[in-house]
């Protein structure tokens, strides 16, 4: 199997320390390593030799080799510009075409949190033969809590095929977007419905089809993609055929509506990491449940997030709980806990504003 990581995001809701030049997958918000390289590392023996690959943008190459230092340069899948997950996968299904015929590749965001690599391995395992016998697999999270902030996958609990330690596969029924808090309930008391982790294998051959059926102009324009692959047209025809094409995530795109999807439920532990909120989940909290990365003095202070970066600042706080409090070398940031989506409210008005040189 082929594997490509989705590194083209910006990450804005992790602003100050996510920029332009260094978004939130070349962070390091818990370990050693940035996002990337946990995700390349992990990535790494499930694919084939020389197998993982990195999809993005130009203007990240650079940043990106940075980080994964070994990383030869062929190994980089270049989108002309963004045009969401739908283009930066099928871009990824030809480029696997082209380097080792119709076999199972997979899609990975750069920027997750996975507990237990070996689970993973055996996960990717199950996905990869699913996809070799034709079907559209998804890796689904079983959801802990009645999140809002995710997509669903409804699946047939019943019908679920495994053998020996390997997980089962099952069909899927539906893809449900990101749910009112009653319905989100709901679904985690059905035990029908896993968290969408935006994770997929397949064979090219079948996502192609599936574009074919749902978005034929899309489709066509990869075909002259293909054509022109190993030509000296390759790079106009990639950027006059990226131009053109509409901007569509592969959930709206193919997933909702296609003929043959089936999950295999993670057996592992996983957060998307979304906010400044959401450290808790994967790193360790004190005794008054704070997540503190910096030279700080406190009290009383529960439920919060203390973090800085490249500052020498002492950061002391009094009677707080559920904030976040960032500090970095240029720019301070401060919230409660429970508006961290709106940073990139921020991050919106900073560009409107040319202030570059926070951005």
């Amino acid at each position: 199997m082929l594997a490509y990581i989705l590194a083209g995001g910006t990450g804005t809701r992790f602003w100050p320390m996510s920029r332009q030049q260094r978004p939130k997958q070349l962070v390091r918000l818990w370990g050693d390593e940035t996002m990337i390289e946990t995700t390349a590392h992990r990535l790494a023996e499930p694919a084939q030799e020389d197998g993982v690959f990195v999809v993005c943008g130009p203007d990240l190459v650079d940043p990106i080799s940075g980080t994964l230092s070994d990383f030869p340069r062929e190994q980089f899948v270049i989108e002309p510009m963004a045009r969401d997950t739908a283009p930066a996968i099928a871009l990824a299904a030809i480029q696997t075409l082209e380097r080792a015929g119709d076999v199972p590749f997979g899609v990975f965001p750069a920027d997750h949190y996975i507990g237990d690599d070996d689970a993973f391995g055996r996960c990717l395992a199950a996905a990869e033969s699913a996809a070799d016998d034709g079907h559209i697999v998804t890796i689904g999270i079983e959801p802990s809590r009645p999140e809002t902030g995710y997509g669903y996958i409804h699946y047939d609990d019943a019908d679920g095929a495994g053998s020996g330690d390997a997980p089962s596969v099952h069909s899927v029924e539906a893809f449900v977007e990101k749910p009112d808090r009653k319905r989100a309930k709901r679904y985690l008391e059905s035990g029908e419905y896993l968290w969408n982790a935006g994770m997929f294998v397949m064979k090219p051959s079948t996502l192609l089809d599936e574009m074919e059926r749902q978005l034929p102009q899309m489709y066509e324009g990869f075909l002259r993609i293909r054509d022109a692959w190993r030509t000296e047209a390759h790079e106009d025809v990639l950027r006059e055929e990226f131009e053109a094409m509409e901007g569509i995530s592969i959930d709206y795109g193919v997933m909702e509506d296609a003929r043959d999807v089936v999950c295999v439920p993670a057996d592992f532990t996983w957060s998307d990491v979304g906010h400044w909120a959401a450290l808790d989940e994967v790193r360790e909290t004190d005794e008054d449940d704070n997540v503190i990365e910096a030279d700080a003095i406190l009290e009383n202070v529960e439920n919060s997030v203390i973090f800085s970066e490249d500052s020498d600042r002492l950061i002391a706080g009094i009677d707080l709980d559920d904030m976040v409090v960032v500090d970095t070398q240029n720019a301070v940031l401060v919230l409660p806990k429970n508006s961290a989506q709106k940073v990139r409210d921020i991050v919106h008005r900073l560009r409107e504003s040319g202030r570059d040189d926070v951005l």
